[in-house]
């Protein structure tokens, strides 16, 4: 059943040199494991695993929500699917779980919604400036991202701003980063309106390797159905990635490049 929402009345830098002193980031492969059915009318913003659910937040005026469903689907079992709407006034952004609540994004509204997972009852509500996009945790941080070539470092707590870490490869900033994905040392970013995904260091900020999912991208879909959305599976290691409105969500494995010793060196706040 989909519930309705209501809701009630440091910096970090590098000094990184030249970008032409960077070797180009190596593209990555990867086996695709299996693939899914994903419902095609979500427009997917976040993908989150969580205790055995696939959680997914929804964008768009007037249809945003987010959904939760037994994952991977068992076909011989009626289908459990839960969520949240919000109101039409709110365009759902990225989503990402922290010490086992439900953190959601707005996009314009400057509004982030803390949410329990099972019940989806409102927990928090945080305003910040400016858009939000995509959203992960990484170690006692959130991270942010806005479009841009910056990402924020955010307090779980109050979501107050932290420090921002500057995206680059070898050829200058990364801009239009979109849904993230934490792992460890790593952020994994979509690029809106790009196939492929970057595997960028926390500490650095450097794009480190990419994937090139081009392969993957559904013929003949909406020139907005664009690639958007990355999940890890600590079960066994592997990736689940899909798109806005696409019929498919895909399971793929890959390695992640090794770290140099000041790449894997601890973040700094």
């Amino acid at each position: 059943m989909i519930h309705r929402l209501f809701t009630a009345g440091i910096a970090l830098l590098f000094s990184l040199g030249s970008p032409s002193s960077y070797a180009a980031s190596p593209r990555l492969d990867y086996t695709l494991v299996a693939s899914y059915p994903h419902i095609d009318s979500v427009f997917t913003q976040g993908l989150e695993l969580f205790q055995g659910r696939l959680y997914e937040s929804s964008g768009l005026y007037g249809r945003s929500r987010v959904l939760s469903s037994p994952f991977p689907p068992d076909t011989t079992i009626p289908k459990d699917l839960r969520g949240v709407a919000l109101p039409d006034w709110f365009f759902a952004e990225g989503l990402t779980f922290y010490r086992g609540r439900l953190y959601l994004l707005s996009w314009r509204e400057g509004m982030l919604f803390v949410l329990d997972p099972h019940s989806f009852t409102l927990l928090e509500k945080h305003r910040y400036a400016g858009h939000g996009w995509g959203l992960c945790a990484q170690k006692d941080r959130l991270v942010m991202s806005d479009g841009s070539a910056t990402l924020q470092w955010r307090d779980p707590k109050t979501f107050a701003a932290l420090g921002s870490l500057r995206v680059r490869d070898q050829n200058g900033p990364v801009d239009k980063l979109n849904e993230l994905e934490c792992h460890g040392p790593y952020i994994l970013a979509n690029r809106w309106k790009s196939t492929e995904v970057f595997i960028i260091s926390a500490h650095s900020g450097m794009v480190i390797a990419r994937l090139d999912l081009s392969a993957l991208v559904p013929p003949g879909l909406h020139e907005e159905a664009v690639l958007n959305g990355i999940a890890y599976d600590a079960n066994d290691g592997s990736w689940l990635v899909t798109g806005k409105l696409w019929p498919n969500i895909h399971r793929i494995r890959f390695t992640l490049p090794k770290l140099s010793p000041v790449e894997a060196s601890p973040e700094q706040h």
